[in-house]
């Protein structure tokens, strides 16, 4: 199983804190679009709207950046 597949599994189980520690990492390691959103996910389920929204906004921001240079 995937980092981020045990990340989806703590989410889904109410292990935020673990799937946010899982998450973190992740992003650290590589700041993909995903890893970015999945943590915004497990955010918004701790209440961190504002920053979940912030990596929202980086991950559209990655995405745009990304189409531009192709």
């Amino acid at each position: 199983m995937s980092a981020m597949e045990q990340a989806q599994v703590y989410l889904a189980q109410g292990s935020t804190c673990r799937a946010v520690a899982i998450c973190r990492k992740l992003v650290r390691e590589t700041p993909s679009k995903e890893n970015l959103l999945m943590l915004a996910e497990c955010y918004m389920q701790q209440g961190l709207h504002e920053d979940a929204i912030d990596l929202h906004l980086r991950a559209l921001k990655g995405g745009m950046l990304t189409g531009m240079i192709q």
